[in-house]
């Protein structure tokens, strides 16, 4: 699978604020980072922040 900057995803990561949220891909990063994919949502968390970071296989496109 194979993600673009944009695209909807539903994020899958159990102990994330935003599970089964449906999020929009913001950077992509090249290299060697743990957590490459941003993602930006609709709704803010507990300490006010709308982004949060990913690895591939904790996404889904929606």
């Amino acid at each position: 699978m194979m993600v673009d900057r944009g695209a909807k995803v539903r994020i899958l990561r159990k102990e994330s604020y935003w599970y089964n949220d449906i999020g929009t891909v913001a950077v992509i990063e090249k290299g060697g980072s743990n957590y490459p994919i941003l993602v930006r949502f609709v709704k803010v968390n507990y300490s006010g922040t709308n982004t949060a970071n990913f690895k591939l296989e904790e996404l889904e496109i929606a």
